[in-house]
Formats: C-alpha cells, sequence, structure tokens
C-alpha cells in the first residue's frame, strides 16, 4: 500500500482524499474545509491518503493522544470494498488504538461492527458521545471498540485527550 501523509490541504492528493470523507461521513461527523485545514497542522494528526498500483484506495485520519491512537476516519472508496483493504489500513494505526462507530441498528451497522470485530477490535461498555463537527447538528452517540481492550482508566484518559485536542479542530458554534 502506498501511504501518503498530507499535511497542507494545498497537497496534490488532498482533492481526492476530500471528496471520499466528504461522501463518507455525513456533516456531524467531519470537519468543515477551514477546522480540517488547521488539524493538518497539528503534529498529532495522521491524515493519510491510501493509494496501490491500481490506485486510490481509501482514507485513513488518526490521532497520538499520548501513545493511544484515535482512529477518527477510515474509509475504502466503493470500487475497492472487499479486497481485505480496510484490514490492511488498520494496521497502518499503532497500538493501543481506540475509535467509535454507529450503534448496531441495521445490516449496514452489523457489517460495520462485524469488519471491526475481524480486524481484532472489541467493543468497550462505555458510553460515548461525539460532539458535532459542525454548528447546527446534534452530538452523535457512539460505540468505542479499541485493540485491545482498554480498561475504563484508559477509556476516561482517552475521554479527556479526545474532547481537548481533536475535538477543538471543529465549528466554533458547536463547541
Amino acid at each position: 500500500m502506498i501511504v501518503t501523509r498530507i499535511q497542507s490541504s494545498a497537497h496534490p492528493l488532498a482533492g481526492e482524499w476530500w471528496q471520499l470523507y466528504e461522501f463518507a461521513f455525513p456533516a456531524c461527523e467531519r470537519r468543515g474545509n477551514k477546522w480540517h485545514a488547521e488539524a493538518l497542522g497539528d503534529a498529532a494528526f495522521h491524515c493519510l491518503h491510501l493509494a496501490d498500483a491500481a490506485g486510490f484506495v481509501g482514507l485513513l485520519s488518526y490521532w497520538m493522544l499520548d501513545g493511544l491512537a484515535y482512529v477518527e476516519h477510515l474509509a475504502i472508496a466503493a470500487a475497492r470494498r472487499g479486497q481485505g483493504l480496510g484490514h490492511r489500513a488498520l494496521q497502518l494505526v499503532p497500538e493501543p488504538l481506540i475509535l467509535e462507530i454507529e450503534p448496531v441498528v441495521d445490516a449496514a451497522t452489523a457489517r460495520r461492527l462485524s469488519f471491526y470485530e475481524s480486524c481484532g477490535l472489541v467493543r468497550l461498555p462505555q458510553p460515548h458521545v461525539q460532539p458535532a463537527y459542525q454548528s447546527g447538528h446534534p452530538d452523535v452517540p457512539l460505540w468505542l471498540l479499541s485493540r485491545p481492550a482498554l480498561d475504563a482508566a484508559a477509556v476516561a484518559r482517552f475521554e479527556e485527550m479526545f474532547l481537548t485536542v481533536p475535538m477543538r479542530y471543529r465549528d466554533a458554534d458547536s463547541r
């Protein structure tokens, strides 16, 4: 896999990354352009463009938060799904890692949970709410998954860092 870290919205691959980002995630779960551009300048933020010899594969973004990797976004291009690329992408993230998913309410969310479980992640019992990234959208109740399983103290540490690092890069009206 060809992994390119994007650290500026002027990067030649940023447009392709952004197009999938906007397609794959609802507005309440993604930053606006201005805030994304600011996050790109944060050394803790890893915004990765994923490709292979056949072309664009997908996107992955994660934050390094005091030794814990928080996977913020992972999306594989629709035409490239089912090829093991999501599994390979998650192998790029150092452990321990934590991420959020929507609660299982239908076949699509059940498939998403099954995918992450097949990657060795386990669901954590602690409740979690992601503040909306953009004003005018509701906060989002999500489930936490991690690899390996994190104890309650590690999850509490994550929640504190989550609110002070990645969440500072969002629409000021939603803070």
